[in-house]
């Protein structure tokens, strides 16, 4: 473990204060716990070493995934704003995938394979939905 990650340990054993999801993903995700996996606000993790989400995972902001190295998605991902999931290796959409904004998907396997109309219409038929555009 890093030590800002030791450094966050330390005030939520003395000062009761809650660790960040953000930092628990990148460097304890062992210490992930299911009332982590409501994120309140945005979540940016772009051009960090992230490879993979935990299920049932909601973040009621945005989800900004840009120039990640996650190759895939977990069911039951809702997300509140954008899912920016630009310049990523994400090949495939997962069940019940849920977007309130935006889908940008430049630079991604999926685009290669698909349309947009046949990458709304994949989301659809696995459950989810995109309320905003999906950009290719």
């Amino acid at each position: 473990m890093t030590n800002i990650y030791n450094l966050f340990k330390f005030l939520e054993d003395k000062k009761g204060k809650k660790i960040p999801f953000k930092f628990k993903l990148i460097h304890a995700p062992e210490t992930i716990e299911k009332e982590d996996l409501n994120v309140e606000g945005g979540l940016d993790l772009r051009d960090t070493e992230i490879t993979s989400l935990p299920d049932n995972l909601t973040v009621k902001g945005d989800l900004d995934l840009k120039k990640t190295k996650i190759s895939s998605l977990p069911d039951n991902l809702k997300v509140g704003g954008f899912l920016n999931l630009r310049d990523t290796k994400i090949s495939f959409l997962p069940d019940n995938l849920t977007v309130g904004g935006s889908l940008y998907l430049k630079n991604t396997p999926l685009v290669d394979k698909y349309s947009e109309e046949q990458i709304k219409q994949m989301i659809e038929e696995k459950g989810g939905e995109v309320k905003g555009s999906i950009y290719t």
